[in-house]
């Protein structure tokens, strides 16, 4: 299991239930408990097999969560800031040491499940939609597969 350092503020209910209303959508309730819990941060493993990906793995660099100190480690200033870029659904919740995120379906048929959104596949041409490559079925299982490096 992977421990995670560097937490954000503790967060409650109601913080979640706001971020929930400007999301226009409900949290999944793997991730909900991971923000009451740590509200971001940096895992320890960090390291995520992704198949297709050339490489075929990623890192966790951080977790984002509601109201952290560093602007980009926020959820609300991501989601602002990647909405254009990311298919409709997706809630960007981490990125990896390249800028890459990783996102958490929101709606649709893919509800729950993790992402990875690979942005360096589509730099410069800020027309062309990431490709994405499913990484776990939901949060919990992502957590789960994270190992060390190699």
């Amino acid at each position: 299991m992977a421990t995670i350092e560097n937490h954000g503020p503790r967060i409650s209910d109601n913080d979640i239930a706001n971020f929930e209303e400007r999301l226009g959508a409900v949290l999944p309730e793997d991730y909900r408990r991971f923000l009451l819990e740590f509200n971001g941060g940096s895992p320890t493993p960090d390291t995520v097999n992704i198949e297709g990906l050339p490489g075929a793995y990623a890192d966790v660099q951080t977790f984002f969560g509601i109201g952290r100190t560093i602007e980009s480690s926020n959820l609300d200033w991501n989601l602002a800031t990647l909405t254009e870029r990311l298919e409709a659904g997706m809630l960007p919740i981490a990125v990896d040491s390249g800028g890459n995120v990783f996102c958490l379906a929101i709606q649709g048929h893919r509800r729950g499940s993790v992402l990875y959104c690979d942005l360096e596949s589509v730099f410069g041409n800020l027309a062309a939609t990431p490709q994405l490559f499913e990484v776990a079925p939901n949060f919990d299982a992502f957590i789960s597969q994270l190992r060390t490096f190699p």
